[in-house]
């Protein structure tokens, strides 16, 4: 499983034919059955994180948020009575490793990877710099909210322990994939591996032999971000050459998506597009998402796939192709093989999203979105995605008993979930026109 982060549905070509040039990914995607309704479960990279590992609502056990305050960073623990995909994979006989991005242990024991079923880890908590050591050429840019004087720290951890690394994030993680896989092969053990990048999430940091490569976009920031992508996209190209020349691409199930959406304060290079809205909130830009998964000697999918999935069903498809499929009872996603060739059949009846008092819910074609207001009071939105995937016409006054029903059926599933453990934070966006507030 390969994690973006931060990486818009407009950041790939083989979604939208953009600047930045992804040959790697467009090859997975034409080997893949590509999800064009696609989502994940938050608009912020903890809880999406959380859903995503564990294959169930992060609702259910309370993680709504990113963490906005100490409290929070003990709260952002995975509790130790969930149970990962991981640690039913180690179960199982897989060798398990998770490379980069953990963002589920916050300052509570028994919540590192190494705790939650990752035979092995290198990595990071959250956040850290690309470059350790910048050299000539490389550029390093300012970002909104970012402190006048940059920390130049990586922050990783081998097995637990804090190592410094001299390199490129991102070929650092990648060359450590490879390794896993080596060792993987060398012991001749069935593997479970979890790549979560950090690109392209901020902080704007490329080295030259990237920008080198996307020479022919003038404008700084964007030909950072590009210089970004074309690494998160050779690391795929790696792993996918390191998995031809070893024999294993038919035998390997591949998935690749991103955590959320691409964020509101550097939309000037990345992009959403055609959806609204963005990272932390629940417009379709911030919770919309690259989805693929490939298998070759498997059973093959069509090219695309349309009815609405979401990252939930990652875990019960990694479970199913595992021959796991008793474990899936306590999953809230599905194994995304048994639909996928019978184009007639919905898996999921509606999708849901929590993040404390902000609410959405998608059934066909129909979305409800439900948020304060700055001013006080709260406002509800209903889109027809058929006709208005990019939310810009409230239909809540022409359809209010739709919106009593899907509010009605919000409030059925949320009755499974428990209260927020944290308490997050609030920004100011817009939703069809109307400044909200949104949480995260």
């Amino acid at each position: 499983m390969i994690i973006a982060d931060d990486l818009g549905v407009g950041d790939v070509r083989y979604l939208q034919r953009g600047t930045f040039r992804t040959p790697n990914i467009d090859r997975l995607a034409r080997e893949s059955t590509a999800f064009s309704n696609a989502y994940v479960t938050a608009a912020v990279c903890s809880p999406s994180r959380a859903g995503l590992h564990t294959g169930r609502y992060q609702a259910r056990f309370g993680h709504d948020f990113n963490p906005g305050n100490a409290k929070d960073l003990e709260e952002m623990s995975l509790p130790s009575g969930v149970e990962t995909v991981a640690g039913r994979m180690k179960r199982a006989g897989y060798f398990t490793g998770l490379i980069g991005k953990w963002h589920l242990e916050g300052r509570r024991a028994g919540a590192s990877p190494l705790e939650r079923g990752f035979d092995q880890y290198f990595g990071f908590a959250s956040g850290g710099s690309y470059i350790l050591n910048p050299r000539d050429g490389d550029i390093l840019l300012r970002t909104e909210g970012e402190p006048a004087e940059r920390t130049r720290s990586q922050g990783f951890s081998r097995m637990g322990s804090p190592v410094e690394i001299d390199g490129y994030k991102t070929d650092v993680l990648t060359t450590e994939a490879l390794h896993f896989l080596a060792k993987a092969t060398s012991e001749e053990r069935p593997f479970f591996m979890v790549l979560a990048h950090h690109a392209p999430h901020v902080p704007f940091e490329a080295t030259k032999a990237y920008l080198d490569r996307v020479k022919h976009i003038r404008d700084p920031q964007q030909r950072v971000y590009a210089a970004m992508v074309t690494a998160l996209d050779d690391s795929v190209g790696a792993v996918l050459k390191d998995l031809d020349r070893r024999g294993l691409r038919d035998d390997t199930l591949i998935l690749f998506l991103s955590d959320n959406g691409c964020p509101p304060y550097i939309a000037r290079v990345c992009s959403n597009a055609p959806f609204s809205g963005h990272k932390r909130d629940l417009g379709e830009g911030g919770i919309r998402s690259p989805f693929l998964i490939s298998w070759p000697g498997s059973q093959r999918g069509p090219p695309v796939y349309k009815q609405p999935v979401i990252s939930l069903d990652l875990a019960a498809t990694i479970l199913g192709a595992a021959g796991l499929s008793d474990q899936l009872s306590d999953l809230d996603g599905v194994d995304l093989a048994r639909y996928v060739n019978a184009a007639s059949q919905t898996p999921h009846r509606a999708l849901f999203w929590r993040a404390g008092t902000d609410l959405a819910v998608r059934r066909q074609n129909w979305k409800l979105i439900q948020v304060d207001l700055p001013e006080g009071g709260r406002r509800s939105f209903l889109f027809d995605l058929k006709r208005d995937h990019g939310e810009q016409e409230d239909l809540s006054g022409v359809h209010p008993a739709l919106v009593r029903e899907l509010e009605a059926e919000w409030r059925s599933w949320d009755a499974r979930n428990i209260p927020s453990r944290m308490q997050g934070r609030v920004t100011t966006t817009r939703i069809a026109g109307v400044e909200v507030q949104a949480r995260y």
